[in-house]
């Protein structure tokens, strides 16, 4: 049974106040992407749309990088189709927890989702029972907000200011260890930490490319599942027949 989207006012202020580090962290790489898809061609209104509707900043920083590099409108659209795949198991993983939500409010909740925003989200769930749908949406949407605002802004600037790819560089990584470090309860995932950070540097020095990222997301995420098992079954969860 479906309801009413009906959010109260404590839930607008519990759902921002978790979402914020993520929304400071933004402010600058948004202004950052904005910037360099404004070179790469694209005016302020197109710069936004890419972020409402693609809302990927792995996707959208890469757009901007292939399309100064000449690259083709297929390679581009099948690059960032693969990239943004992973929102599919996002999505997938919180589908249980908006099963009794509207049409309306799963399109909503689909659209705001990220890497941060789910692994927010996901954590909230795990370790706050106070946790609700929506205050979910709200961190979703506000992430979502402060993003679109921030690239349409670095697009609406364009050459006129110059941001420090040192700061954006350590705002984005700052934001992941945060992420990160607050999803790691057990030596599964901490060792699924590790092995997909090691992995990730490694493929990159031996591609030299973004998609080394996607491969080592990919291949961690066997690991984790194999670590899973062996964990479960140690715990007496899976009894060999």
């Amino acid at each position: 049974m479906s309801r009413r989207l009906d959010v109260k006012k404590e839930e607008w202020r519990t759902g921002f106040q978790a979402i914020l580090p993520v929304c400071i962290s933004y402010v600058p790489i948004g202004l950052a992407c904005g910037v360099l898809l404004q070179q790469a061609g694209f005016n302020s209104i197109a710069v936004l749309m890419t972020s409402l509707f693609i809302y990927g900043g792995a996707s959208q920083f890469m757009i901007a990088s292939m399309t100064m590099s000449g690259v083709g409108v297929l390679e581009i659209v099948l690059m960032v189709f693969f990239i943004n795949l992973r929102h599919l198991l996002m999505s997938s993983t919180l589908a249980s927890r908006l099963k009794n939500e509207s049409t309306l409010f799963n399109m909503l909740f689909a659209q705001t989702i990220t890497d941060e925003s789910y692994a927010v989200n996901l954590m909230k769930f795990k370790l706050d029972s106070g946790w609700t749908t929506n205050k979910a949406l709200v961190a979703g949407t506000a992430s979502y907000l402060t993003w679109g605002i921030s690239t349409f802004i670095g697009g609406v600037l364009g050459n006129s200011v110059t941001i420090s790819t040192v700061i954006m560089n350590y705002m984005l990584t700052a934001m992941f260890i945060y992420l990160l470090a607050a999803q790691i309860e057990n030596w599964v995932l901490f060792w699924t930490s590790i092995f997909a950070i090691v992995l990730s540097v490694i493929l990159k020095v031996i591609l030299k490319n973004g998609i080394a990222i996607l491969i080592a997301s990919i291949i961690a995420s066997f690991f984790g599942l194999v670590l899973s098992t062996i964990k479960e079954k140690k715990e007496g969860v899976i009894h060999e027949s």
